[in-house]
């Protein structure tokens, strides 16, 4: 259990990296938050594995007109696994704006779960919010699921939501294996284009240490 608090002040801009490989045996359960005044951004990027399970929704509560908040995170589900991951995000002043960029991979039965809240108070007009959900099934037995919440209290905004369930088919497989590549070659490099958003927002070691950590995952969900 632990927990984070920013504070983003007018005009200032924050970026929360986090790569999170607990143990197995381990309860991961965190609070983020980030309160951010006028013209202020935050931007969250987090990467979820190990644990036996995660509870994990960083929070951005936009106090200051123009506040912003930017999500990206990945979550890995393996053998007996359970992430559930997402953000919140709470408008509560005028021309705010938030996006939230959420991915999973479920693997070897893993269970990966989105679960976010998007709330709107009654003098944040002209907010706008993004949401997209992503999620990757690497075999039949592994399970996603998406609980979005949203709660608008104003007119005058403007809300996205989209999500997406796919499984890697049997055709991608069969086209990088007559490119010279082994099954589990295939897999990790369809994997690696599909994180290939949070990679691109890492520093060079944060990034070379979460593909290696996908690979080690993806060698024992599969293994």
């Amino acid at each position: 259990a632990g927990g984070v608090e920013i504070f983003v002040h007018k005009n200032a801009r924050v970026r929360y990296y986090s790569i999170e490989n607990w143990s197995k045996n381990t309860y991961n359960l965190n609070t983020k938050r980030a309160l951010v005044d006028e013209d202020g951004i935050i931007e969250w990027i987090n990467a979820n594995m190990g644990s036996g399970v995660t509870m994990l929704y960083p929070s951005s509560i936009l106090r200051g007109r123009g506040a912003r908040s930017d999500f990206l995170g990945v979550a890995f589900a393996g053998s007996g696994q359970n992430q559930d991951t997402g953000a919140k995000v709470i408008h509560v002043a005028p021309d705010t704006k938030s996006t939230i960029r959420s991915k999973s991979i479920s693997s070897g039965g893993g269970v990966c779960t989105y679960r976010g809240y998007v709330y709107i108070g009654e003098n944040a007009e002209r907010s706008k919010v993004d949401v997209e959900c992503n999620a990757l099934l690497i075999d039949d037995e592994s399970i996603s699921n998406t609980h979005p919440y949203m709660k608008i209290d104003t007119d005058n905004v403007n809300i996205v939501h989209e999500a997406q369930v796919g499984k890697i088919g049997d055709e991608e497989i069969f086209y990088l294996q007559s490119r010279g590549l082994s099954i589990e070659q295939a897999r990790q490099l369809i994997v690696s284009g599909f994180i290939e958003p949070i990679i691109k927002a890492l520093p060079l070691e944060y990034a070379l240490e979460l593909n290696r950590l996908i690979e080690l995952e993806m060698e024992a969900s599969v293994g």
